[in-house]
This record gives structure tokens, C-alpha cells and sequence, in this order.
């Protein structure tokens, strides 16, 4: 039977409740918010309060004259979801000091504390523990010590320690160390320690931070090891320093054998919904370089260009943000390297071109030219929407590497920039009162060259359209007017300048036959779209019952087949006397068009029911029927007939008439979620083959892995209209086995069927413990092999 003591009494359940609370005090809770209701076992029951805990022991030894009270057995201590635990209790009453052993036990938040004895001050919360065991789940970290201590400011410090994030009593790693210590954010602080594997050392740290609860802590991170051909021995160690909750940035420490020291700087900021920037600079004193063509790398010859330059740097940026008010919008893409050879050279790893590259499209949906490329693009952006209107401006810097590092001279560079540009636009609106549809787009650039003409351009393309439609079907009549105006602020004639055109043919403009001063040119075009569509539903069976019996089962019940035909003409006149003008991007010389496009689309969409369970009216489950949609099929036809090419006089005797275009056809495929299909393919009425194909293949299953098979394929053409160099058959196999819960193999093989050679092959296996993860991974490539070792230690 319990009774409740009166409080000048002091006997073995205030000892064991005062014991048995400090823990709890140890992880975060005040005394002063957490009293102790005091029970033995003759007591009548009472409703202890909310903020006290609840005391129970097997036995008390003690009275009021006592030095000290002791407590025997079971003695546990609960509130809530928390609860403290211990064998023995032994509190002294002039000091308020307290000793406990047996079995001490705590559970507090997720957290759990183990111990054998300890000793504590109940006035200042602090002491110590002999042979601890600290479990924090977040992060999933053990702590197992010979001495724990409790110090004021509410931290722990322990002496000859093992950390781990492992279970078990033989973890996969885990680091000793002489001394360290817990902050209440789960922080911990090693000194003197060593990293081990399966308990043996492998390197010793003198001092080592782990991160605690937080998601973002300073700290080294994992490191990125590799071996190649071309850089060698490579270990970048990343620094990363969490500045703040919005804005962070990583230091790359990046060691390279054969190339020397990079240095590597990325900085990322977040300051609000609409606000986004990575910042990431990279820097290097190569150990090597190519003084001539000859000295290059055999897979960067035939480009006519040199490497004898040392310094090498890679600056790229991304930015999406607003300037004043988040309704005027900025956006930025910054790319600028030091030579034509640095993203082939460093294209893998942290700070590598593809790991980038993926990165900027994840995050922003941008990319970057490609590795291959001998120029680069800069942009700024700023840009204000209203309903009906809006206006931008844009400057743009393009980066043309054959005038750098001595292969071409600065000066002799005719690359146009774009210094700025200005637009105004009205989207797509009706004019009050009438039918008709209007569209306007203003647009001002300023290009500046080193060499060639420089100078401004207006150009104003207004367009009005007139929706018509009926049961039959819709047409949309359009007509339209472009209009553009040049003023040179420098005539600077240098002999012929190549362009290349839709078709892919280069051309050369005489720069010295443009004229100076204020010229423009005027023209017009109009044209129609006209598209229908038929469907039809059919019923696959019942429709499903919400039977409880049922719940899981799903049945497709209903498919829709929709034909969509359409008709889209286009009409610009032929413009002569166009060489007279300045040409500095494609819009400054307009080819005549008189181009018919049809094209026949079908798609299939199913409709699925599904019983399931969901909330009744009283709270209880109930089966219902739950209904989805699936376009799973795809399959559309398109030719285009050019009546200019049909009637086409000059150059016969080298190309004749082919005002057909190719036959394209496309498929979808993707009836459930284990297999997506997409093809393309050309195929010309003329040569009566295909000319181009694009075939896309991925099989997964989340329990199995995925296979995917890519085929593109081009071949070398020399009509009229179109130009290709050569010929081009690329095959793309990618597989990804999950063999069991820690093992996965993946492989990667890449062929050009037409050089006869292999552009890739890689296989990775990768091992997925409890507490780490480990992968290996080789990579053979034209001219570079590369090896490749990483490892990740969970929450760390």
C-alpha cells in the first residue's frame, strides 16, 4: 500500500527520484519545470500532476536523522513517454549529493543513456559516470566511455571513448579517442584520435569535429579519391563551413599527381523563396602543358589549337533573384574558363564539368555549353511581366577560346557581344470587339566587336491572328510584319565571314560588300494552322466495386483513342540585296519559306480504378474506389513539302529537286511504371532509307534495378537543304542491378559504330551498409583510364 510522505520528510523515494531525474536533467530539462512526486510503498495511490514524475522502488532504508538514505531494486522513474531506470540509490542529505549504480537506465527524446555507477551533484546537475553508453538517434551516434562527465554550461566530456554510427558490438568503423566531449546539439569534439575498421587503426587525427543534430554543421566532408592517366593520383578533400542558415560554402582541397594543386571555391545562398545562387571558381598550376598541337593529348587534336598556358581557372555561376520587388525577376549564368582543353580535362569529381553541369539543370533547369566547346556563354537577365505585357534586358558575353593563350591574336576575334539588349512585348491578346488576336516584340541590341562591324539594331515583329472554329475543327489564319533597322558606329570590312545555316551548310559573306550608316529592311508573313480531333471511348469491362474484399485490386476499365490530324502553312517572301546589311546573329538574314507541314497523332489513355481505404464518416476505414489517367501510347506521323525547293531553278546539275522533307515518326510508350519507350525516326522518300534515329529504352523495377539502351544514329547527307559531315552511330547500355540490400553492380558502355571504337566503359559496385557506404568504380575511355574510390559515413 503507498502513502505519500509528508514534504519535510526525506526518505529512499526522494533519494531514487532525485537520482533517477538528474539524467533527464542531463538532456536538456530544468529542475526548476520538473518536480518529483515522492512515493513508497504503504502510500495511498495519488494522481501524480502533469510536470511530476512518478517514483516507484522495491525498498528504502533511511530515517530523518540519517547522513544518507538508500534505495533497493526497481527503482524507476516515468513521465510520460521518458523513463529513467537503476538498481541502487544512495543520497546524502547535508550535501545533496547522490550515488547510483546497477543498471542505470535512461530513455529521453529518442535518446538512451547507459551506465554501470556514477555520482552526481543534485544543487549544480553535474557528475560523473563510470563505463557509460550515450545513444543520440539524431544523428545515429553511440558514444561508449570509461568515464562520462556532466560539467556546467550542460555538456558532456568523456575519457578513452569509441564513437560509432554503427549497431553491434563489433562496429564496421568507429573512432577511438583519448578525451572528447557532447554539446546539446549533438556536436561531438575528438582529441587524440584514431579511425578504425573493425577495430583497427587505419589513421590517427589529433583533433576531429562530428556534426550533431543540426542538417547543416561545418566540417570536412566525405573525400573524393580517384587514379587516371591524365591527372594521376587525385584526392580532393572539401571543406564545408555552414555560414549561416541561408547561405553556405565549400572549400575544395584538390591534389592531382601528374597536375599539381587546385584550389576550389563554391558558395551557395538561399535568402528566400525566390532566391537562389551557386557561385563555384576552381584554380590550378598545371604541372603540364602542350606548347603545340603535336604536345596535346591525341583525342584534342585536329582543332588547330595549342595549350602553353600554366594558369588554368574555371568560373561558373548560377542565380535566380529579384531586384527591388520579387515581380522584377534576375536571372544569371556566368561561364568563363582559361583555355579549350580544362573541361576535358577535369570532367569528373565534385568540381568536375559533369557533376556540375547536372547540378545547374537540377537546380535552375539551365544548362551549359558542352565540354567540347570552343566558346562559352555569360548571361544577365532582368526581366518585368505584367498581364498583357512586359519588358527585359539581357547582356550577353560569348567566350571564343581560339583567340586565347596565343592562338589567336585578341584583336583579330569577330565574335559579336550583346552590350545590351532591350525588349518590349505584348503577349497573345484579342482586340476589344473583334475576333482578331494580336502579338507584338520590339527588341534593341547593341553588338560590339574587336574586329568587324560594330553598331546597333531595331527589330519589331507584330503579328495578329483571327481563331476560327467549329464542330469540325479549328483554323488559325495569321499574318505578320518584320521590320529591321541597322546603324553601324563602326564599318570595319575584313573579308569573308563564314556563317552557318538551317540546314547546317556554311556559307561566306563578303563583311567588306555592308554599307555604312542607317539602313533597314522590310518584310512580311502569313500563314495557317488547322487541327481537328476525333475520339472515341471504349469500356474494358465493369467498373469496380468498393468492396472491402477487394481493397488492392485496380483494373483498367475504360480506354480513349483521340486522332488529332493538323495542317500548318508558312509564307515569307524571298528578300534580295540582304548582303548590303551588317550580319550579326541569324535573325539578320531571312531566307524565303512556302512550307506545308502535316503531321497525324494518336494517342491511347487508359483509365484505371482502384479499391482502396479511406476514412468513413465515423473515423473508420472504408473501401472506395479511387480512378487515374494514363496517356501510355504515342504515335505520331509528320512530313513537311517546301514549294520553293519544287520550283527551284538554280543548281540543278549538283543537287536536284527534293521538296519532300523526311517521313518522322515518333513513338511513346508507357503503359505502367516499369518501362518507358521513346523513338524517333527519319526516313527519306529520295534515298529510301532512314537518315537519322533516336531510340530511348528504360526497363526498371525498384526491387531489381534498371536497364536502359540509347541508339542515335545520323547519316552523312549533301543535299540542298540540308549538310552532314559524317556519319554517326552511337549505341548507349546502362544497367543497374540491385543485388541484395547492400550490394549494387552497374555498368556503363558506350560504342561509335562508325569509328569501330568504344567511347566508354565503366562498371561501379557499390556496397550499402548499416553505417557507411563504399564504391569502386573504373572507367575506360579513349586515351584515359580511370579508378575511382569513395566512401560515405553515415550522418557524418
Amino acid at each position: 500500500m503507498k502513502r505519500i510522505l509528508p514534504k519535510i520528510g526525506l526518505t529512499g523515494a526522494l533519494l531514487a527520484a532525485l537520482v533517477l531525474c538528474l539524467p533527464l536533467t542531463m538532456l536538456g530539462n530544468s529542475p526548476l519545470l520538473n518536480k518529483v512526486r515522492r512515493y513508497v510503498s504503504d502510500a495511498p495511490v495519488a494522481e501524480p500532476e502533469k510536470d511530476q514524475w512518478t517514483f516507484s522502488a522495491d525498498r528504502v532504508v533511511g530515517s530523518h536523522t540519517s547522513e544518507y538514505v538508500e534505495a533497493f531494486g526497481n527503482c524507476t522513474l516515468s513521465l510520460g513517454e521518458n523513463e529513467l531506470r537503476a538498481d541502487f540509490a544512495r543520497y546524502y542529505q547535508s550535501t545533496g549529493w547522490v550515488f547510483v549504480k546497477g543498471n542505470i537506465r535512461a530513455r529521453w527524446g529518442g535518446d538512451f543513456l547507459q551506465a554501470e555507477e556514477g555520482e552526481f551533484d543534485l544543487n549544480t546537475l553535474t557528475g560523473w559516470l563510470k563505463r557509460g553508453r550515450l545513444f543520440m538517434a539524431k544523428p545515429h551516434i553511440y558514444v561508449e566511455a570509461e568515464q562520462v562527465e556532466r560539467t556546467n554550461g550542460d555538456t558532456y566530456k568523456f575519457k578513452n571513448a569509441k564513437v560509432t554510427a554503427c549497431d553491434g558490438e563489433k562496429p564496421s568503423w568507429s573512432v577511438t579517442t583519448e578525451e572528447g566531449d557532447v554539446e546539446l546539439d549533438g556536436r561531438v569534439h575528438l582529441y587524440r584520435s584514431a579511425f578504425r575498421i573493425k577495430d583497427v587503426p587505419v589513421f590517427y587525427w589529433p583533433y576531429m569535429v562530428l556534426p550533431g543534430r543540426k542538417p547543416r554543421q561545418s566540417g570536412f566532408l566525405m573525400p573524393y579519391m580517384s587514379s587516371s592517366k591524365k591527372l594521376g593520383f587525385q584526392m580532393n578533400l572539401p571543406y564545408y563551413w555552414a555560414i549561416n542558415d541561408e547561405a553556405d560554402m565549400t572549400f575544395y582541397q584538390n591534389y592531382m599527381s601528374r597536375r599539381g594543386y587546385m584550389q576550389g571555391l563554391e558558395f551557395r545562398h538561399a535568402n528566400d523563396a525566390a532566391t537562389r545562387g551557386v557561385w563555384k571558381v576552381d584554380m590550378l598550376k598545371d604541372n603540364i602543358r602542350a606548347v603545340t598541337e603535336a604536345d596535346e593529348w591525341k583525342d584534342y587534336r585536329g582543332d588547330g589549337l595549342a595549350r602553353p598556358n600554366r594558369s588554368r581557372w574555371w568560373v561558373r555561376s548560377k542565380y535566380n533573384g529579384w531586384l527591388g520587388s520579387p515581380s522584377l525577376q534576375v536571372k544569371l549564368d556566368l561561364d568563363l574558363v582559361s583555355d579549350q582543353d580544362y573541361l576535358r580535362d577535369f570532367q569528373d569529381g565534385p568540381t568536375g564539368f559533369e557533376h556540375d553541369r547536372e547540378e545547374f539543370l537540377d537546380a535552375f533547369g539551365r544548362d551549359i555549353e558542352n565540354k567540347d566547346s570552343l566558346t562559352r556563354t555569360s548571361t544577365a537577365f532582368l526581366n518585368r511581366s505584367w498581364d498583357r505585357f512586359g519588358l527585359a534586358a539581357t547582356a550577353r558575353y560569348v567566350e571564343d577560346l581560339r583567340y586565347m593563350n596565343g592562338n589567336g591574336k585578341s584583336g583579330d576575334n569577330t565574335t559579336p557581344q550583346t552590350l545590351p539588349e532591350l525588349e518590349a512585348f505584348a503577349f497573345q491578346q484579342s482586340l476589344a470587339g473583334t475576333p482578331l488576336e494580336v502579338s507584338a516584340e520590339a527588341k534593341y541590341d547593341f553588338f560590339l566587336r574587336n574586329k568587324g562591324h560594330s553598331g546597333q539594331r531595331v527589330r519589331a515583329t507584330p503579328e495578329l491572328k483571327i481563331p476560327l472554329s467549329s464542330r469540325f475543327g479549328t483554323i488559325i489564319p495569321s499574318a505578320g510584319i518584320d521590320y529591321t533597322g541597322y546603324s553601324l558606329t563602326r564599318h570595319e570590312g575584313y573579308g569573308n565571314q563564314t556563317i552557318v545555316d538551317d540546314g547546317g551548310r556554311t556559307d561566306e559573306l563578303d563583311s567588306n560588300a555592308t554599307r555604312s550608316g542607317f539602313q533597314s529592311r522590310t518584310t512580311w508573313n502569313a500563314g495557317f494552322t488547322a487541327f481537328s480531333e476525333m475520339t472515341r471511348v471504349f469500356a474494358l469491362g465493369d467498373e469496380v466495386r468498393a468492396d472491402p474484399g477487394l481493397v488492392g485490386t485496380s483494373r483498367w476499365t475504360r480506354l480513349r483513342h483521340s486522332v488529332t490530324p493538323r495542317v500548318e502553312y508558312s509564307y515569307t517572301p524571298t528578300i534580295t540585296g540582304q548582303d548590303k546589311l551588317p550580319y550579326f546573329d541569324q535573325f539578320d538574314r531571312i531566307t524565303g519559306e512556302n512550307l506545308v507541314t502535316y503531321s497525324l497523332t494518336n494517342v491511347l489513355d487508359r483509365r484505371r480504378e482502384s479499391v482502396v481505404l479511406s476514412p468513413g464518416h465515423g473515423g473508420d476505414p472504408q473501401a472506395s474506389v479511387a480512378t487515374d489517367y494514363l496517356d501510355f501510347l504515342l504515335f505520331r506521323l509528320e512530313q513537311s513539302y517546301d514549294r520553293n525547293e519544287a520550283t527551284r531553278n538554280h543548281d540543278l546539275a549538283q543537287y536536284e529537286r527534293r521538296p519532300f522533307s523526311d517521313v518522322m515518326a515518333e513513338l511513346r510508350i508507357r503503359p505502367e511504371t516499369f518501362i518507358d519507350l521513346i523513338s524517333r525516326a527519319w526516313f527519306s522518300p529520295y534515298k529510301t532509307r532512314l537518315t537519322e534515329n533516336e531510340n530511348t529504352v528504360r526497363l526498371y523495377r525498384d526491387d531489381l534495378g534498371e536497364i536502359t539502351l540509347g541508339y542515335d544514329y545520323l547519316v552523312k547527307i549533301d543535299e540542298y537543304k540540308r549538310y552532314r559531315d559524317r556519319t554517326m552511330s552511337i549505341l548507349d547500355l546502362g544497367a543497374k542491378w540491385f543485388v541484395n540490400d547492400t550490394f549494387t553492380l552497374a555498368a556503363k558502355y558506350r560504342h561509335d559504330f562508325n569509328e569501330q571504337k568504344d567511347l566508354e566503359r565503366t562498371l561501379r559496385l557499390s556496397w550499402a551498409a548499416d553505417c557507411y557506404t563504399l564504391h569502386f568504380q573504373f572507367t575506360q575511355k579513349p586515351n584515359d583510364n580511370r579508378f575511382e574510390v569513395g566512401f560515405d559515413l553515415y550522418n557524418f
